[in-house]
């Protein structure tokens, strides 16, 4: 076995956090402990096996992470990882309602196709993130406008421009983005399931308690807008969704609402699920569940993504290290070997830039795959040894994240 620590200079370990660790943190088994899988000579051009991965799935397989333009920091860093690692690119907030359209109908679209050119100067695809969102809106939404304004032109306006501006070369829209509650039962309908996370717009634009929209008609004039005007994927996004929960039943709900009232085809359609995740139990999704939802998806004909992965650890040791990568590796074989998973997106692309920061209540954070210096950690030559290894043809490794007591990968 080959046990690899990194000691980030200038990071104070969160020491209120070690016997936490020590107490819930599990020893795991992983293909790295193989010399075979692991050479820390290599270079890390996970491009490279991407090919015959996606020869082994029968359909092109997007590994991606975010880009925000122009890169602020390290440009010739993220340049190289968009060369050699990554092959797919989402803009972290450039593609937003408030940087698109930061006036009613004067869209500055720029710095979205800014990210979209990255991306094809580099090689890779892209995809949209998002067309509807209750966060991060201009300053002239909320607004004091009406239901009927909302769904019969504010929505339709920015959905079409902003898509056709993007041209044809999408791989998937987040058309619709965090609409279900947080704590959503399994009795509540579709119309329930958003209705109870009371956001806009279903709240009156101060917040206030009577309803805007009483319907769920704003989400069908975002989606059927999509539909005319994107070949790609759609995609209804949302966090702490995967598990056997009433959250994700309702995802399930909504995806069926949206085919039934809104005639998207399923086979049009996918779910990102966020995976903002921590290498603790119960704070991230078990591989046999992520797969049962994934299948289900698959039975409709919708696509499952990966879509803002990130994965904080408790501290800063070896054991947390490998229990993030072990985690991390169930998530990515979970989408490997389900049928209708091709994009799996990481959220920012090192620790120095991550929206995870320590003293948010996520551990030590170091939630990405590369240090705040750009230096690869153990989870990302794990991520390397599960491409290779699905590339090569093996079959479908156990649960990685349940310990050595109930999984070793070799």
């Amino acid at each position: 076995m080959l046990a690899v620590s990194l000691h980030v200079a200038g990071l104070t370990v969160l020491t209120a956090f070690a016997s936490l660790a020590a107490a819930q943190t599990p020893n795991v088994s992983l293909l790295i402990d193989q010399p075979y899988y692991y050479d820390l000579t290599q270079s890390l051009d996970i491009r490279a096996l991407l090919p015959y991965v996606s020869l082994r799935k029968g359909a092109a397989f997007q590994w991606g992470s975010t880009y925000s333009y122009p890169a602020a920091t390290e440009a010739n860093w993220t340049s190289e990882k968009f060369s050699t690692f990554w092959n797919h690119i989402v803009a972290g907030n450039d593609c937003k309602w408030y940087a698109t359209e930061p006036e009613r109908q004067d869209f500055t679209l720029s710095a979205c196709e800014g990210v979209s050119q990255y991306a094809a100067a580099h090689y890779a695809t892209f995809r949209g993130h998002n067309t509807f969102w209750h966060n991060q809106l201009p300053a002239w939404l909320p607004g004091n406008i009406t239901a009927y304004d909302l769904v019969n032109n504010v929505i339709p306006t920015h959905v079409s421009t902003e898509i056709k501006a993007l041209g044809w070369n999408v791989t998937s829209w987040d058309v619709t983005n965090e609409l279900i509650s947080d704590t959503a039962t399994y009795n509540m309908t579709s119309l329930e399931c958003v209705l109870n996370a009371d956001r806009w717009p279903t709240v009156t634009y101060d917040g206030g308690s009577t309803p805007l929209v009483t319907n769920l008609s704003f989400a069908y004039a975002a989606w059927e807008t999509a539909l005319l005007y994107d070949p790609g994927k759609l995609v209804y996004n949302d966090y702490s969704t995967g598990a056997q929960d009433a959250k994700t039943e309702c995802v399930f709900k909504l995806i069926a609402d949206l085919n039934q009232n809104a005639s998207i085809p399923y086979n049009r359609m996918g779910v990102g699920f966020q995976s903002h995740v921590g290498a603790q139990e119960g704070y991230f999704v078990p591989k046999a569940e992520l797969e049962t939802t994934f299948a289900r998806l698959a039975e409709l004909g919708v696509d499952a993504l990966v879509t803002e992965m990130d994965l904080w650890i408790q501290a800063n040791d070896t054991i947390n290290q490998r229990y993030q990568a072990a985690i991390w590796g169930d998530y990515l074989d979970a989408c490997l070997y389900a049928s209708n998973c091709v994009e799996f997106i990481n959220w920012d692309n090192r620790d120095d830039t991550s929206w995870i920061t320590p003293g948010d209540g996520h551990g030590v954070a170091m939630a990405t795959l590369f240090d705040m210096y750009g230096n690869p950690k153990p989870v990302t030559y794990e991520i390397m040894a599960r491409f290779a290894y699905y590339a090569q043809g093996g079959p479908e490794l156990c649960a990685s994240a349940l310990g050595t007591e109930s999984c070793t990968l070799y």
